[in-house]
């Protein structure tokens, strides 16, 4: 799909929103979670759990992606990851040959 940059200057970029099998690998992170129903202190404490964490590498550095992220490609080649919301206030979607 392409995409323009709005509301300026018309640059055109391919863009690609993530789906799962485009990462690079994954990565073990740890998140903190509370036990429901507990009524002693000790009990309470946060029990961490480890979940899986994709990544892609952009110009040799690795890149923690979220699942509605946009994977940007520029004419000069260089690729950049963009927050959903940023992405859909900055760039709007090229229909035709014409809109470049």
């Amino acid at each position: 799909m392409k995409f323009r940059k709005k509301p300026v200057i018309p640059a055109i970029v391919e863009a690609e929103q993530y789906k799962p099998g485009m990462e690079d690998g994954f990565e073990t992170r740890y998140q903190d979670v509370k036990k429901p129903h507990c009524t002693w202190e000790i009990q309470c404490s946060p029990k961490e759990i480890p979940i899986q964490v994709p990544y892609i590498y952009l110009k040799h550095e690795k890149k923690f992606i979220r699942s509605d992220d946009w994977i940007i490609k520029y004419q000069n080649g260089r690729e950049t990851l963009m927050r959903n919301k940023e992405f859909n206030t900055t760039y709007e979607k090229v229909e035709t040959q014409e809109d470049y």
